[in-house]
């Protein structure tokens, strides 16, 4: 049986939620898409993510915070974080509170194959 690489994907906006689901899958991983940070929280997805994609900016609890909140509870599922915005100490922010890795949108399709592979594969460590 082969093991099944599931990737999480949180971001408010409906379609480019289900637009970056449909592009990991494309990649090869399975993907699930959530329209909050605590809608995810409230699944078991994150006992069964192999790394999760999360936007910043959302009503409630925002990308970095959901980061924050993986690392105090010593998660070991890497984090992506994603952004419009490009706002001052925004990715210093989300590295310091554990995201692997900060991208822009548009988000480059390459780019994010790159980072996912290396995340997944452990060729990187998120500290």
């Amino acid at each position: 049986m082969v093991a099944v690489t599931l990737v999480g994907i949180v971001d408010d906006d409906r379609s480019l939620c289900s637009s970056l689901v449909r592009l990991v899958r494309s990649m090869g991983y399975e993907a699930r898409g959530f329209e909050s940070a605590e809608e995810f929280m409230r699944s078991s997805t994150l006992d069964e993510c192999s790394c999760l994609i999360t936007d910043v900016q959302m009503p409630g609890i925002s990308g970095i915070e959901l980061t924050k909140f993986m690392t105090v509870q010593r998660s070991t599922v890497p984090v992506i974080v994603v952004t419009a915005h490009a706002a001052p100490g925004l990715e210093d922010s989300a590295l310091a509170n554990g995201a692997c890795y900060f991208l822009r949108k548009p988000i480059d399709g390459d780019l994010l194959a790159a980072n996912l592979s290396k995340v997944i594969t452990a060729q990187v460590a998120c500290d």
